[in-house]
Formats: C-alpha cells, structure tokens, sequence
C-alpha cells in the first residue's frame, strides 16, 4: 500500500514514512489531516481532532452523546446503513468472531445495544445485518432477582481487600478471589478489581493476566471479573486519582481480552463495592446460567430500575455521558 502527501503528492511506502515527510512542510501530523481530510462530527459538523490514525478515519462523532442525537434524529434508513457499515468496518479490522458486547460497544464508540434495538428491533437482528451472532447472546435468567445474601462465599486467601459477606470463609482458590463450593459449584470464579486494579492488571500486568484466564479455562470454568467502579464514571475516577491511566488505553486493552476469551471470562463494572456484595454471590450461585449473558447490560438496568448505585463507595458519583437508556420491555436479543 502507497501512500500521497496531500501537500505536494509524493508517494511513500509506509504512513511513518509520511508523517515523517509532512515535518518538511513545517506541519504537526494532526494539523495535515485536520486540514486535508476535516473529518467532521456528523450531527454537528465540528471538526474532528486528530489523535491516532486508524482513531481519526473511524471517528464520526465528538462524543457518544451526538451520535445518540444523531441516531435519534437522522432518517431510520442513514441510520441503518451507518450503523451497518460502522460494525462491519470494526468486526473486519479487529476480526472479530461476533457482535461484541455492551462494555465493548461504548468504549469503542460504536452505537450501543439500545441504538440498535430503536432502529433494527433487537439487537440479534441488527446482528444479523453485520452477518454475525452476538457474542453474548442469552437473556438474563429470572433467578439472577432472588436474594443470594446468605449464600456461604470462599475468599481467596491472598485477597488483600476482600469484601465483607454476611456468610463468608477465607480458602485457597486456584483461580480468582470468590468462588462457592458444593451444590452451588458450577465452575464459576471472580476475580475482585478496584479501579486501580483493574487498569493495571489489563496494562503492565496483562500477560500475567492472559495466563490465568488461560489456566481458568484449562480448568473448563468461567471467570467474571467484578470491577468495584461504574463504568460511566471511569474519566473522572481517573482524574482524582494518585495513578493517571491512559483510559483508551486500558479499555483497548479489555477489548482485545473481551474479544479473544469471551467463552471463559467477562469483565462487569459493579458500580460500586457494595454493588459488588450484591452482585458477586449471584453469579457464583447462577454460574453458567450467566456465562453468555450480557451481564453488563442487564446489571445497569438493575441498577437503574432499582434505586441503587448511589450507595457510599469510594468510586465518584456516577455522571450521566455513557449511561444507557433503556427502551421498551423487550429483552435485549428478543
């Protein structure tokens, strides 16, 4: 592949190679593409800022807000056909094996699942039109509603900050930091994450974190793992912060994970640790039940439905630019 300087149409092999040619024409490299290319936000055609190059010609709105007004406003059928266009483009660059997930959809700026839902019905249709399954695919059981509080948990023994259950043992665990024994068993761990945690542990310690849901799914087992934050409030968790992370870093980082081990692993941001305490004992106990559940999605609309997500916690209260809005009765393939 060739590539053309838009200022004096020289050719170059490499896009390194060009940008370090566009230096001669005294220009930064987000200026020359701002300049030759002006990408513009398609609800309110400002200008698209440049940041990385494969993020620039896959950007089309400056924030997730527009392109919901977008979706919202524009004809059904434009809206289709960029929506269609847009996972295509994303499942064919990233090969993906299907539609990915909600956590997925809104860190990577695609249209999330409700989008879908208001312009093709469903979410498994609007898949169908990528020509793919989703990736997570089944509803939530009806049970995931029952109270799991007494429900006895093993904490990993190594679990340095370990949430307080009404009904708990400390025991050493082969995978994760939670895990219920017994009749209740049914090869499901969680791994435990504070924000901090979790941006490290997909960052610096990503490889060690390959291996153990490598041996996780040697073992047959599925492992979720429970971030004590909420996800809509990352950016300014990150900002108060000691430790500033790279934030599209980090999320890239659990995409790549997300995309490569969704048959043994999900990552679901809680909200908060007593979030968790609620969470954590019901996917132990429903175990693989919930192993292709979108359980993000759902979890966020409990939330929403029932009040919660307010509660004292150490994470920032949650702001309202990535909340999802939840639309119709129906459920989010169905």
């Amino acid at each position: 592949m060739s590539y053309s300087c838009k200022e004096c149409n020289e050719s170059f092999d490499s896009l390194r190679s060009l940008h370090a040619h566009i230096k001669k024409h005294g220009m930064y490299v987000g200026d020359y593409y701002v300049k030759n290319f002006a990408k513009k936000d398609k609800l309110t055609q400002e200008l698209i800022p440049y940041k990385k190059y494969d993020q620039y010609f896959a950007t089309d709105f400056l924030s997730a807000a527009n392109m919901k007004k977008w979706c919202d406003t524009a004809p059904r059928n434009e809206v289709k056909e960029y929506i269609i266009n847009t996972f295509k483009g994303r499942m064919l660059s990233k090969s993906l094996s299907g539609s990915p997930p909600s956590t997925y959809l809104q860190t990577a700026g695609l249209p999330d699942i409700d989008m879908c839902k208001m312009v093709f019905g469903s979410y498994n249709e609007a898949c169908t039109q990528f020509g793919m399954l989703p990736m997570l695919s089944r509803q939530l059981p009806n049970e995931f509603h029952q109270n799991y509080k007494d429900t006895r948990i093993f904490v990993d023994t190594r679990e340095q900050n370990p949430l307080i259950f009404k009904n708990s043992e400390k025991l050493k665990l082969d995978v994760g930091d939670y895990a219920v024994m017994g009749e209740n068993f049914d090869y499901t761990f969680v791994d435990r994450k504070s924000y901090q945690d979790f941006c490290s542990t997909v960052t610096m310690g990503y490889k060690r974190f390959i291996k153990e849901i490598e041996r996780c799914k040697s073992l047959d087992s599925f492992l979720f793992i429970v971030v004590e934050a909420a996800f809509d409030g990352m950016e300014e968790e990150n900002k108060g912060s000691y430790k500033k992370f790279k934030l599209d870093y980090v999320f890239h980082q659990m995409r790549e994970i997300q995309s490569s081990y969704s048959d043994c692993c999900q990552f679901i941001f809680s909200g908060s640790r007593d979030d968790s305490i609620e969470l954590i004992p019901k996917i132990l106990v429903l175990g693989k039940k919930l192993w292709q559940v979108d359980l993000q999605y759902f979890w966020d609309k409990h939330i929403k439905e029932n009040g919660l997500g307010n509660r004292k916690t150490k994470t920032k209260k949650r702001i309202q630019k990535y909340k999802p809005v939840i639309t119709g009765k129906r459920g989010v393939f169905g």
